[in-house]
């Protein structure tokens, strides 16, 4: 082989290793790109979803703090493991729409909580609407003087009364005794006579006591 075509073959050679050079550095360049956008599409996609996820949640706390009963539930159940303040919020707002379940959470995160989620007198006034709502009329008359009284909750007199009612119609000793004193108390502006003795009847009724009391 002679001298021109030992160049021309090396510089074929070199030219080659060029070409073959360029094309794998071409491929990888790609490659990176390729893989670079997708990173940067994966994190904008990433983004949407968790702008999507913080609406969603943004949505359900309105509709719950709007009383929704079942997001307020769904929203206790979801808080319960870790957070259970915040599931004691929740099942509490349904709790005051006399939902069951809601009352039943706040018992059970009360009791399996490690640390003193409530107060012990909402604790009890809730065991008590739990109670209540299982039949016992003494629970019932201790739920209602709690609401009567602001025991534990927010005062309300109407509903306080309602519930001692409810106990004393069913024949609880205690709520009838507190509506004797109640409808001839100098201080209640709706005072009766007539229905202070017509509870007294019912309490010297011996058909009429609470076997309990």
């Amino acid at each position: 082989m002679d001298t021109v075509t030992e160049i021309i073959t090396t510089l074929a050679m070199i030219v080659l290793f060029m070409v073959v050079f360029f094309g794998i550095a071409k491929w990888f360049s790609r490659r990176s790109r390729r893989a670079e956008q997708k990173r940067v599409e994966a994190q904008k996609q990433s983004r949407i979803e968790e702008a999507e996820r913080v609406r969603r949640h943004k949505e359900r706390v309105a509709f719950a703090e709007n009383g929704h009963l079942a997001t307020q539930l769904e929203l206790g159940k979801e808080k319960e493991r870790k957070h259970s303040k915040e599931a004691v919020y929740w099942y509490e707002k349904a709790a005051l729409q006399e939902s069951r379940e809601g009352i039943e959470g706040i018992i059970r995160v009360c009791d399996t909580s490690a640390q003193d989620v409530v107060s012990q007198d909402k604790y009890q006034y809730w065991k008590n609407a739990l109670d209540a709502l299982n039949g016992d009329e003494q629970a019932e008359y201790e739920q209602g003087i709690a609401l009567f009284e602001g025991f534990g909750v927010r005062s309300n007199m109407d509903r306080g009364l309602q519930l001692i009612e409810h106990a004393a119609n069913r024949r609880c000793l205690r709520a009838q005794m507190f509506l004797v004193n109640w409808y001839q108390s100098p201080e209640n502006p709706l005072a009766d006579e007539q229905k202070a003795q017509m509870w007294k009847g019912r309490m010297d009724d011996p058909a009429d006591h609470d076997a309990d009391s």
